[in-house]
């Protein structure tokens, strides 16, 4: 590759004597190895670089006026329905017919109290309404006799059979007898308002399922005297789920009105949500507003905390870039490298705007069908001369 140099002094020779002798000695060999040294640097440099030493891979950038975020908001999934359940007069709990995490459909007794005195007073309720309906057959009976023989009498005193006294007190019976069947009907009226309200004290000794749910919370149990309205059983429902997702407000307003199909995250999965709704207040701790969404499917546990995807339009120009392509820079910017069309490497600043998985979307000093090396960052410099590698050649 290269001519050996040649040998320019004897390495085995030896300065002896002493004084001048031996200095000028030492000064000639000194002489001799810059002599050789400056012989190599030459000879190194007359060979030529060649441009093809280092290949990078690249690919061509395109100007965009915009781009989509997809921005994640934090949630919770909670049932569409749940209720606290309690007795609406107070008493001693006779038996809970459920346990925690139990199903139940609509209408199943759940619990109740001991009723026996209440029994007791709708059985005297019965009893006193059949007493008013028999003294409203009995008084109805005479006031139809009554009035019978008030007719009777009017045709015989329109005859002038009768006298008028006689007449006057047949009339008089029949409007006692009238009288006598109000309040017998009245009194029936009364027994049957107290018997209805002895069964509304008898139904309300029990607790039932408003809706199909599961029992979330069980907290008496047998013979504990309970206040009315004390939460006894606590019944989420089963079938429906929603999520309630907090928003900011400009982020609310594009939501209102959209009944469209979105994207719940929760543990690695994605699952569909319709929504419903966005909530008109705003929270006074976190400032956003309520998005309410139907969750389709069931597997979601209550209580978990999900990620509501939504995807924004940003009107902002620049360029999509691969994340590879990144290099710090001061000031908090990054740096990418661009090969100009003589090969060489340039550094650009860019602000990243937005970021994703295995890309960046940027803005800086790039230029329309600009060639930005995509990996190995590291090896270049600006100034560089590189063979470039697009990305069509990479594939083939």
């Amino acid at each position: 590759m290269r001519a050996a140099l040649p040998l320019m002094f004897d390495a085995t020779h030896r300065c002896d004597g002493g004084g001048l002798t031996r200095l000028v000695c030492v000064a000639r060999r000194l002489a001799v190895t810059v002599g050789v040294v400056a012989t190599l640097v030459l000879a190194f440099a007359s060979e030529p670089v060649h441009a093809g030493d280092l290949t990078v891979s690249y690919v061509t950038v395109e100007k965009s006026a915009s781009f989509v975020s997809e921005r994640r908001y934090a949630g919770k999934v909670v049932a569409s329905r749940h209720s606290a359940l309690g007795f609406k007069r107070g008493g001693e709990i006779a038996e809970v017919l459920v346990d925690l995490g139990d199903e139940v459909e609509a209408g199943d007794v759940l619990a109740r109290l001991d009723a026996r005195a209440t029994r007791a007073r709708l059985e005297e309720a019965r009893a006193n309404t059949a007493l008013a309906e028999a003294n409203v057959a009995a008084a109805s009976a005479e006031w139809q006799l009554a009035h019978n023989k008030e007719r009777r009498f009017r045709r015989l005193k329109d005859d002038g059979h009768v006298a008028e006294h006689a007449y006057d007190e047949a009339a008089l019976a029949l409007a006692a007898d009238q009288a006598r069947l109000g309040v017998a009907r009245a009194n029936l009226a009364s027994a049957k308002a107290a018997l209805q309200g002895v069964e509304v004290a008898l139904a309300e000794a029990r607790v039932v399922a408003p809706f199909a749910g599961i029992v979330q919370q069980r907290s008496v149990d047998e013979g504990a005297q309970v206040n009315p309205g004390q939460t006894v059983l606590r019944l989420v429902e089963r079938d429906r789920r929603e999520a309630h997702v907090g928003v900011p407000n400009e982020v609310a307003a594009s939501l209102a009105g959209r009944a469209e199909t979105m994207r719940l995250h929760w543990d690695g999965r994605t699952v569909e949500a319709e929504l419903r709704t966005v909530l008109p207040e705003l929270d006074p701790t976190t400032r956003t507003r309520t998005a309410v969404l139907d969750v389709a499917d069931q597997f979601l546990p209550l209580g978990a905390v999900v990620e509501l995807m939504v995807e924004q339009a940003v009107s902002e120009a620049g360029f999509w870039l691969p994340l590879g392509a990144l290099t710090a820079a001061d000031r908090g910017l990054w740096a990418v490298y661009v090969i100009n069309d003589e090969n060489l490497i340039e550094r650009r600043l860019v602000d990243v705007l937005h970021t994703e998985a295995d890309r960046v979307f940027a803005r800086g000093t790039l230029s329309e069908n600009d060639r930005v090396v995509d990996t190995g960052v590291q090896r270049v410099v600006p100034g560089q001369l590189v063979d470039p590698l697009g990305a069509l050649a990479r594939a083939n």
